[in-house]
């Protein structure tokens, strides 16, 4: 069995397409199939099928993909410890991060990160948590800034902040006058949320069930962005990180903590637990920890 067909299997699942997958390999589409048949060969069943419409893994192959994601990304471990000993830290990073999240944080992460190791490049991914968890477990990305809570034994969570979720008011509204808002009080106005699959929505919903409040929905939006020039319209408030602070700065409005309880989210780095921690991604951890104040970089088992 051979690294580069173990990597040419991967890349035809990850793009459902020998096409493709010979491109990313920078090997013809013949090669690549010749490697990955010897491979099937070895194995003794097919590992792909051809579909009128792409490739798809074959029961044997969806068993065995897991299991040649994690031998290339403990032998891409293996070879930047090695090159440790003789060339400054190089690496890439594929990082994913929530959309509520990624606009706040990136620049100043990132910027760190260039300073610290120059040498280290990153491929950004935003999108919703679920998405997110399945690129991870298909070795598509190394690591993820989430919201918890993250449910299941599979994944290593560290802590980075604690967010505060705010009530976002237009200029001028009633509720804006005192400094913190009660939830009880907003029942009667429109409610603006994200979309269902981000997990900010569902944040803000168990926020007004704890009034007993079952609200009823009025917009909903994929951006931060976006539902803070709703708000400044006046077209109803919503509930908005604390992170987001800047980018409501410039618009009409108000940001107010929620009374009688505050309310946070947990944002944390997030892997599988079974993933090889490459020396760029310990960096990155390290990083990390300089900019949000933490205490532990990830362990290596």
């Amino acid at each position: 069995m051979e690294l580069h067909q173990l990597r040419y299997f991967v890349e035809v699942v990850q793009t459902g397409s020998f096409t493709q997958a010979a491109k990313r390999c920078h090997v013809t589409q013949p090669t690549l199939s010749h490697q990955i048949k010897k491979l099937e060969d070895l194995l003794g069943e097919p590992l792909l099928q051809r579909l009128k419409h792409g490739v798809l893994p074959t029961p044997l192959g969806k068993s065995f993909y897991p299991h040649a994601v994690s031998i290339l990304g403990g032998v891409r471990a293996a070879q930047e410890e090695a090159a440790s000993f003789t060339s400054e830290l190089k690496g890439s990073l594929h990082l994913g991060m929530i959309p509520t999240v990624a606009p706040y944080i990136t620049p100043k992460l990132l910027k760190a990160s260039q300073e610290a190791s120059p040498q280290i490049t990153f491929q950004i991914t935003e999108d919703t948590t679920e998405n997110l968890l399945a690129a991870m477990r298909e070795g598509v990305i190394d690591v993820s800034i989430l919201s918890l809570p993250i449910e299941g034994p599979e994944w290593q969570v560290d802590d980075l902040i604690r967010d505060e979720i705010l009530v976002a008011l237009p200029n001028g509204h009633p509720l804006a006058e005192k400094g913190d808002v009660s939830v009880s009080r907003c029942k009667k106005e429109p409610l603006i949320l994200m979309k269902e699959a981000h997990c900010l929505r569902g944040q803000s919903l168990k926020i007004c069930s704890k009034t007993g409040w079952e609200p009823e929905i009025h917009l909903v939006s994929t951006q931060i962005d976006t539902l803070l020039a709703l708000v400044e319209t006046g077209m109803g408030i919503s509930f908005i990180p604390a992170l987001a602070r800047s980018a409501a700065a410039s618009r009409q409005i108000q940001l107010r903590p929620i009374a009688p309880e505050r309310h946070y989210r947990t944002i944390a780095l997030t892997r599988p637990r079974q993933s090889v921690p490459t020396r760029a991604l310990l960096r990155f951890y390290e990083t990390c920890s300089e900019v949000f104040r933490r205490k532990e970089a990830p362990s290596e088992n």
